[in-house]
């Protein structure tokens, strides 16, 4: 097990790497060439970029060639071009690769992205006679229906209904949540979350499970928008119980180095437009892109300051190309 100090200078390191991919996803990658971004051997970068980040290096670059045609897809791009621009040498190849990265086909998910926004109106219009019906998400002690889980139990059952939309819009209460901020590119984001949840014990609170990540517009951060990591305090006992895990790791952190910066902070409730996304994390920015660009303009609804959530449905150890579930809100108001 390497020491605390030695895993956050690692993580570092391979935040560089990400972020070197990122400005040319396209571009010809090597294991020797990312290694010297992150100034390690070949062979030791490798070892340890698997044991952080739970994949190999060359399966990130294909993850992130493969997220960045699902943006280009959601703009309508023509899938052959999307293939080239991906690298790959035919459209045939990369069809079988989107599908294993996505699920569905590329024309599948640009039909898929374009139904998100298909009828905005007739969401807006069910929301507005059915709100009193929905449950609320609110803190919640143990056995508590009416919570994060209750709220989403029913709207996954909507979900199964042909005839409903894929964006609904529902009323939630306040959330107390424990956060940290992220530094970093998108991709990184899980170590965040895991530096959150081994600082606080989570694996020992049950209470402590639901990760929720926070998106507020900062236009002095890269992509105009701050990210925190954060887990939901589902009762004033977890809350403190939290805040005491926090006490103790300040007072272990004369041997282990500073704790991080992990602050409570209380999400105002109101009004946010809501979807279920079933695939990869590397799906929820362009997903988030058609909800803003393409289903909140037609809706009726105006976007409010708030941040925008992620509720994250999956465990934390799902991998990185397994489906997971999360679902996406976008703080809205009436007019």
């Amino acid at each position: 097990m390497m020491k605390p100090s030695t895993e956050r200078d690692y993580r570092r390191r391979i935040a560089r790497v990400v972020e070197a991919i990122l400005v040319e996803p396209g571009a010809r990658h090597t294991l020797d060439s990312l290694a010297a971004v992150a100034h390690m051997s070949p062979y030791h970068f490798h070892r340890i970029y698997r044991a952080l980040m739970g994949e190999s290096v060359v399966d990130t670059v294909k993850r992130l060639r493969l997220a960045e045609a699902a943006h280009r897809l959601t703009d309508a791009a023509q899938v052959t071009a999307v293939a080239h621009d991906a690298g790959y040498d035919s459209p045939q190849a990369f069809a079988r690769a989107f599908r294993d990265f996505a699920g569905v086909s590329p024309s599948e998910f640009r039909t898929r992205q374009r139904h998100l926004v298909a009828n905005p109106a007739a969401s807006a219009a069910l929301a507005r006679t059915r709100r009193t019906a929905h449950a609320r998400i609110a803190q919640h002690g143990e056995g508590d229906r009416t919570g994060v889980d209750g709220c989403r139990d029913e709207y996954a059952e909507n979900q199964s209904t042909p005839a409903l939309p894929s964006v609904e819009v529902i009323e939630i209460a306040p959330l107390d949540v424990l956060c940290l901020r992220h530094d970093g590119p998108v991709v990184t984001i899980g170590q965040t979350f895991h530096t959150l949840m081994t600082t606080l014990r989570c694996d020992e609170n049950p209470v402590l499970q639901q990760r929720v990540g926070i998106c507020a517009p900062d236009p002095s951060m890269a992509g105009g928008l701050r990210y925190h990591a954060g887990v939901v305090a589902g009762s004033p006992a977890a809350f403190s119980d939290a805040m005491r895990r926090l006490d103790d790791a300040a007072q272990r952190s004369r041997v282990a180095g500073p704790p991080p910066g992990i602050e409570p902070l209380r999400l105002e409730g109101g009004l946010y437009a809501v979807h279920r996304l079933v695939g990869p994390y590397a799906l929820i920015s362009p997903t988030f892109r058609a909800l803003y660009s393409g289903w909140l303009p037609r809706s009726g609804y105006r976007r409010d300051q708030r941040p925008g959530l992620e509720l994250y449905r999956s465990a934390p150890d799902r991998g990185a190309l397994h489906p997971c579930i999360t679902d996406l809100l976008i703080p809205i108001r009436e007019d």
